[in-house]
């Protein structure tokens, strides 16, 4: 499809038409807008002779770029760039931003391509398009790059927008191979910095004999160092790209006959060999594992196989929808959820833990996915996301606080919380936004529906009932006994702040609830409170002494 598309020869049309009309000035690039069509953009980059020549007089040595940190992730928290790269991008970087900020007005398809250095220069400019996109923008770039150097260490292996870059090399250019440990790296780069190198993208390797797409980074490294070490000619050598596009295409139609040269009984096998063959690599002169190959092929295919990451997300509902009737025959019996679960009233406890851990073991491997993006690709979730991981926090911390509570646990939110809890109610607050009078008047109407927000607030009440055994216990100390008093006050004050704003839901107030029992064991201690309190712990007192908990949510404002 690729070859036979007019995708890649209109962005490699550009290149030559843009090289043509440059200017003689030094150390200068060339950027070229244009609009084939109203929505397409193509945005090409080339680089003089004597800039590109200056550039790599800097060496390939790896060197960290701040502006681009947004690439960083947990387990890589340093991205290195190739300073041949920067040295021509860092003067643009002005230029660039001006141009990211028009295109970001635009709609449509963005083409991004350059040759040789210069498709290290749209390499970059796409990561910072990119990074600048909302992340439900429909409107995409795709780096298209022709005989392009490697830019970059592990840090860009990591991120998701992998799929939107394309680097066509042919095994007779000895530019895409430069920084590589064959004799003809860049003075400066050490064999440790050539061997740092990591590819990044889809990679259309060229040869003669035809073309392989590769996305393996470890296959394509090993490609281009087979390609930088028998390459002929030194780095004047030009290829036509355009000739290799147009046999490519001739070739995809005309499906000439490609030989393995020997039999493999295995067919998935004998395809890599002829795949490889195809791009002029022979396995065994090379020592390609051919079964490890394999192996991550057939990873790759189950992964593309199973249901999208949309369906997944669906198929968790049936979990959900199990907790919800759980929660509806909590209410049916006048019982709220968190203490029918902790007591086990209902004789069907089990299966709701399997789905709880169903549910669990998803969430977890999804939080974990959005950390391993890069920062500005997993600053959150998508809205959908986000609201369906917060109504599983809503539904499913409660039923874990009550497990930790009833074995005997203490301080869950700081022992014991899981830490994709922390990153989803963190990012659940960091795309809130304050409510209006509105909103916070059409919550009060709902608020008999709806889910209590704090999921740790089950949590608070169990430490407050610890609280006051601490506060009434004769052998406890007076620093204890103080302690635990502060501990009340600000409960009292969480409580009251939850109930001003209708983030608890009314179920809390039910006769036999955990939160009532404490209450109604409790109060004599501290309703007439002998230590200094503040006033909204005075508020909540208050509320709770009048019983006008009995009418909250309903029209009466309490």
């Amino acid at each position: 499809m690729l070859v036979t598309s007019n995708l890649i020869e209109a962005a490699w049309a550009k290149i030559p038409e843009l090289q043509r009309g440059q200017s003689a000035l030094p150390s200068s690039v060339q950027t070229m807008v244009d609009h084939p069509t109203p929505k397409c953009t193509i945005v090409v980059f080339a680089p003089s002779p004597d800039s590109t020549q200056d550039a790599l007089s800097q060496g390939g040595d790896l060197v960290p770029y701040p502006k681009f940190d947004f690439l960083c992730t947990k387990g890589c928290p340093s991205v290195s760039i190739n300073r041949a790269a920067l040295t021509l991008f860092t003067p643009l970087y002005d230029h660039l931003s001006r141009l990211k900020d028009e295109l970001n007005k635009r709609e449509g398809q963005f083409i991004i391509t350059g040759q040789s250095l210069g498709g290290s220069i749209a390499s970059l400019f796409t990561l910072f398009l990119l990074s600048s996109m909302d992340k439900e923008s429909k409107c995409r770039p795709i780096c298209i790059t022709f005989g392009s150097p490697l830019i970059g260490n592990f840090g860009l292996q990591h991120s998701h927008w992998n799929s939107f870059f394309l680097h066509l090399v042919s095994d007779k250019d000895p530019l895409s191979t430069l920084f590589l440990p064959s004799g003809r790296s860049a003075p400066t780069s050490s064999h440790s910095q050539a061997t740092a190198y990591k590819p990044f993208g889809t990679y259309l390797l060229c040869s003669e004999l035809g073309c392989a797409c590769f996305d393996d980074p470890d296959f394509i490294f090993k490609f281009l160092t087979v390609a930088s070490s028998e390459v002929a000619g030194g780095l004047q050598v030009v290829v036509d790209y355009l000739e290799i596009l147009r046999n490519l295409k001739y070739r995809a139609i005309c499906k000439g006959p490609r030989l393995v040269g020997e039999r493999l009984t295995d067919p998935f096998s004998a395809g890599i060999v002829m795949e490889l063959k195809t791009i002029g690599i022979d396995p065994a002169k090379h020592n390609i594992d051919i079964r490890r190959m394999e192996k991550e092929a057939s990873s790759l295919t189950r992964k593309t196989n199973k249901a999208s990451e949309a369906k997944k997300l669906n198929d968790r509902k049936i979990n959900m929808v199990w907790l919800e009737r759980y929660k509806k025959k909590a209410e049916d019996g006048k019982k709220d959820y968190y203490d029918c679960f902790r007591n086990e009233r209902f004789k069907i406890e089990a299966k709701i833990q399997w789905h709880m851990a169903d549910l669990t073991t998803y969430w977890e491997d999804m939080v974990a996915e959005a950390e391993r993006k890069p920062q500005k690709e997993g600053a959150s979730f998508r809205t959908g996301w986000l609201q369906a991981g917060t109504t599983y926090r809503r539904m499913v911390e409660p039923l874990d606080i009550a497990v930790f509570y009833k074995d005997g646990g203490r301080d869950y939110i700081n022992s014991e919380r899981s830490q994709h809890y922390k990153l989803l109610e963190q990012w659940y607050e960091e795309a809130a936004k304050p409510p209006t009078r509105e909103e916070l008047d059409s919550k009060k109407q709902k608020v008999s529906v709806l889910l209590t927000e704090d999921s740790c607030f089950w949590a608070h009440v169990e430490e407050a009932i610890l609280s006051c055994k601490s506060l009434t216990n004769a052998n406890s100390t007076p620093e204890l006994r103080e302690s635990s008093w502060n501990n009340l006050v600000k409960f009292g004050e969480y409580v009251m702040e939850q109930i001003e704003n209708y983030a608890v839901s009314p179920e809390i107030f039910l006769k036999d609830s955990c939160f009532m029992t404490w209450w109604g064991e409790y109060k004599v201690y501290i309703a007439s409170p002998s230590n200094p309190c503040s006033l909204r712990f005075i508020q909540f007192i208050d509320f709770m002494k009048t019983g006008r908990y009995g009418v909250y949510g309903r029209s009466e404002v309490p």
